[in-house]
């Protein structure tokens, strides 16, 4: 079975660095303030991760911006409480092709569209999530500072606790809004 997985992400990882490398993209600082539209893509792990990015979103949200959430369920099902909240796009793992790239219309309209900044809040390495930021084409990339990531981030923030803390949160937030557009 182990066997099996490495051939999968072999494949995965091809594939992937062969479609960034035909990436277009107009890579730039956006300042928060300037931003219009935003994205968040996250791990659903449990209801409280799923609620604190529920909140972040109502607070990110404004009549000058708009937010878009994409949340991964590491699972067969979406739960009732993503379901029922209507706050975001989320999806799981019957919407993945033989190798975990995401194999659904909606993802790959939410990879192409041209956010101001886009803020993975993953804080583990799960393949479809960072399909999903690497191959955006998104102005500004912003997730935690990983050694796996660098290549694909533009803005990096470190999380030593490990966990989506309503400290980490703030700590993106206070990095976009000193950040001066270009």
């Amino acid at each position: 079975m182990e066997f099996l997985s490495d051939i999968k992400q072999t494949v995965g990882n091809f594939i992937l660095n062969r479609n960034i490398s035909r990436l277009e993209r107009d890579k730039k600082l956006v300042s928060f303030s300037d931003a219009r539209n935003v994205g968040i893509v996250y791990l659903v792990s449990n209801q409280g991760i799923f609620n604190k990015v529920k909140l972040l979103i109502r607070k990110l949200n404004s009549p000058y911006r708009q937010v878009m959430a994409l949340g991964f369920v590491n699972r067969d099902s979406i739960p009732d409480y993503c379901v029922a909240a209507n706050s975001g796009y989320y999806f799981d793992k019957k919407d993945l092709n033989w190798y975990g790239a995401p194999n659904n219309d909606y993802i790959k309209e939410f990879i192409n569209k041209e956010f101001d900044i886009i803020i993975d809040l993953t804080l583990e390495d799960v393949y479809v999530l960072q399909y999903i930021v690497a191959l955006s084409k998104s102005k500004l990339k912003v997730g935690r500072f990983s050694k796996s990531m660098e290549k694909y981030y533009d803005l990096m923030i470190k999380n030593d606790n490990n966990t989506l803390s309503d400290e980490y949160i703030d700590q993106i937030l206070y990095y976009l809004d000193i950040l001066k557009s270009k």
